[in-house]
């Protein structure tokens, strides 16, 4: 006779958030509704997601990946992003990133002329996915990151 599985409804919710994110991830802007919102990754276009997904998030616990970036125009108008991309070597739950997200802005925005700073943001996967610039600035771009007054905009 063979030993049956004790039900876990946490593991199970973690496995069905696996699933449901795979495309998925969330996104934020800041300077702008000063809310997270979610991207489909297939298509780039953005999403709000309902409650049971909300929830999935906030109590699933994840491998995340996250894509921070400043953005920048320098005083010829040259748009660019300084970003890094941080993961989670074990699972852990969403409200868990905060402090470490911070650390890394803040480390990005020293390394940054203070002068051409737009803004900031990050993009994060609960499923691992892996960043690419390009990828990163396609839907930053779609966020309307870069629509923002630099200092040296505002001293002209």
């Amino acid at each position: 006779m063979s030993k049956r599985k004790a039900n876990n409804p946490q593991r199970r919710l973690e496995r069905l958030g696996n699933a449901v994110l795979k495309n998925c991830a969330i996104t934020f802007v800041a300077g702008g509704n000063g809310l997270c919102e979610m991207v489909d990754l297939k298509t780039r276009r953005a999403f709000k997601p309902g409650p049971a997904l909300a929830r999935t998030i906030e109590a699933g616990r994840y491998t995340w990946s996250v894509y921070c970036a400043v953005f920048c125009r320098d005083q010829a108008g040259v748009e660019y992003m300084q970003g890094l991309e941080v993961a989670t070597n074990e699972p852990c739950y969403q409200s868990d990133l905060l402090s470490v997200l911070h650390k890394h802005h803040l480390s990005l925005l020293a390394g940054c002329n203070e002068s051409h700073v737009l803004n900031v943001g990050w993009l994060a996967s609960p499923v691992g996915h892996e960043w690419t610039e390009k990828e990163a600035g396609t839907i930053f771009a779609t966020m309307d990151a870069w629509d923002f007054v630099a200092k040296w905009e505002c001293a002209a």
